[in-house]
């Protein structure tokens, strides 16, 4: 072909496609003036719905709904059952078996945990196995020195709330000589006043040592000051505790009053029926820092010697700090303890007196460490020579918790009774606990 031929083909093509486009341009611009309308139309919608926001104008309140009328009755007609279908076969068509009684169908209803302790108390159950090594103790438990290995003490703990005013808590000591309550009262949380109350067989709330259970004692044995005073078994007694907070600025104070039957082996024995015992606790609590709080608590019992006459009295302070830091308090921590009792009895010519001090620190986050000082004198006096026996003696211990259900524990302790040679001694602990049971106070 030519060049002419193809001139006069290009020619022929752009005149047909000329009005093509020309037409495909005005359905375009036919749509966007459309879409253009439809905008302004729903701009000049808001516009007003704006005007009429501005003046106040109500809306229109949406027709009432119509109110159903009670009192009309109206007496449906019986409809009639529906046929029932024909049956396929000879089988269909023989009727269905009547139930019988022993059908019965289970229905699973939906567990409830809560359920299952409500009328279940909080149990637990703490072992105390001792070991003792090197040389036998006579003058701690005169007639019965510790074993070699022994379970000393299973403590068996019941403590549930008997309706919204009370708690009863309750504490079982099973021993080789037997089973004995240790603790049983009912404790009251909501009494006016900011009064607390306990009724029952409990320890009185003199110092702190007196207070723990073996198995939150920091130490293997009791301080010399407690076991000379007031015995293994401890100031415990049946009686009524009345607490009170009594708020201030200053520092958390608690004062406490407690009256008991008066019958409290080798401290306190009546002379009548209506010869009771008291005791009375004032304690003080304040933060220091807030890695550090100190607690100051003083106490003064009095109970009666019907055997020499007269009262049997006692008094004491007690201290205890506490470091804790916040960063690390789960590795390393500090307690710092003292107490000191004096004991004015009618039949001696002078007041005994003792105390301990102690420091636990914690090593790492399951390993504790710690040593005691104590003194603390006695009567009667073993030594012809002295009118009164001094005691002393100091203790170190070492602490793993593997957990916090168990826990194993020596101690080294040197005593000095009176005159006499020391004693030493390696006292061996392994305390291990199932169920529930609470924190406990430092």
């Amino acid at each position: 072909m030519t060049r002419r031929g193809h001139s006069i083909l290009f020619l022929i093509v752009t005149c047909l496609s000329t009005p093509l486009f020309a037409q495909s341009t005005d359905d375009r611009i036919q749509q966007l003036e459309q879409k253009l309308d439809a905008l302004i139309q729903q701009a000049g919608a808001l516009r007003a719905e704006i005007d009429q926001l501005k003046s106040g104008a109500a809306a229109p309140a949406p027709a009432p709904a119509p109110v159903e009328d009670l009192t009309k009755i109206t007496v449906e007609p019986p409809t009639a059952p529906a046929p029932a279908p024909a049956p396929a076969s000879a089988e269909a068509a023989t009727p269905a078996p009547a139930p019988s009684i022993a059908d019965v169908q289970t229905v699973n209803n939906a567990t409830n945990a809560g359920a299952a302790k409500v009328f279940n108390p909080d149990t637990s159950v703490i072992a105390n196995f001792m070991g003792h090594a090197l040389r036998q103790n006579p003058f701690e438990f005169p007639g019965a020195p510790r074993e070699p290995m022994q379970l000393e003490e299973t403590e068996v703990s019941f403590q549930a709330f008997v309706d919204p005013y009370a708690k009863a808590n309750f504490f079982l000591s099973v021993t080789p000589d037997g089973i004995e309550v240790e603790e049983g009262f009912a404790q009251f949380v909501t009494l006016p006043y900011d009064l607390t109350a306990k009724a029952g067989r409990f320890e009185a709330d003199f110092g702190k040592a007196n207070t723990w259970h073996t198995h939150v004692r920091p130490w293997v044995d009791q301080p010399l000051v407690i076991h000379n005073f007031f015995g293994d078994e401890q100031f415990a007694d049946d009686g009524i505790s009345v607490s009170k907070i009594f708020p201030n600025t200053f520092a958390y104070t608690e004062g406490t009053v407690e009256a008991f039957r008066g019958e409290t082996e080798g401290v306190f024995a009546r002379r009548s029926p209506n010869d009771l015992s008291y005791n009375a606790h004032l304690k003080l609590f304040k933060d220091l820092t807030e890695n550090s709080n100190l607690e100051v608590g003083t106490s003064y019992a009095r109970g009666s010697l019907p055997e020499v006459g007269g009262n049997n009295e006692f008094g004491g302070i007690d201290l205890t700090y506490r470091w804790k830091p916040l960063a690390r308090g789960l590795y390393n921590s500090l307690i710092a303890r003292f107490e000191g009792i004096v004991n004015d009895r009618p039949d001696l010519s002078r007041n005994l007196k003792g105390f301990y001090a102690s420091l636990d620190y914690q090593l790492g986050q399951r390993w504790f460490t710690g040593i005691r000082l104590d003194r603390a004198d006695h009567e009667p006096a073993f030594d012809a020579f002295d009118a009164f026996r001094r005691d002393k003696g100091v203790s170190a211990t070492l602490t793993f918790w593997p957990s916090e259900f168990s826990q194993i524990r020596g101690q080294f302790r040197r005593t000095r009774y009176g005159n006499l040679d020391p004693i030493n001694e390696l006292l061996f602990q392994l305390q291990f606990a199932i169920g529930a049971h609470g924190a406990h106070t430092f």
